[in-house]
């Protein structure tokens, strides 16, 4: 299974990294930045099984990125990446919504917790933006456990 994770942070980057090599047996490839997954994902087509995306990315955040890269893949025809946000904030939760992403872990996150969500989420479709109730609950859940 192939992860990208992206954080600014390399203490988040290191510990998710390191659970998910240990934990998941993944290929992980970190970046720091959204142009850096812009760059990887659109302009050298590079695929992913799962992002696990840091939503405190500057300048912009992590849900926008995630919302562009979902909005691409659609227009595009192909299915969209399952990902994964850490968030430091509860009140993220229609952020992610919004974005669409699959799952949402609170900061810090715990590596055994992220590295069976990632597993979890090898190979789980993206709800289309019309099924945000589906997208939704998936969230709710996950923040509620979370807290």
């Amino acid at each position: 299974m192939r992860v990208l994770v992206v954080s600014e942070d390399a203490k988040e980057r290191l510990r998710a990294g390191s659970a998910l090599e240990l934990q998941a047996d993944a290929e992980v490839v970190e970046v720091v930045s959204a142009e850096e997954v812009r760059k990887l994902i659109l302009d050298e087509g590079e695929r992913f099984d799962v992002l696990v995306v840091d939503g405190d990315l500057y300048p912009r955040g992590g849900f926008a990125m995630l919302y562009d890269l979902r909005s691409r893949a659609e227009l595009e025809g192909t299915p969209p990446m399952p990902s994964l946000v850490m968030t430091s904030r509860v009140q993220d939760r229609w952020l992610a919504k919004w974005s669409g992403t699959n799952e949402v872990l609170l900061k810090p996150v715990d590596p055994f917790e992220l590295a069976r969500v990632v597993q979890r989420l090898e190979g789980a479709e993206v709800p289309p933006y019309g099924d945000s109730d589906s997208a939704a609950k998936q969230v709710s859940s996950a923040l509620r456990n979370d807290r």
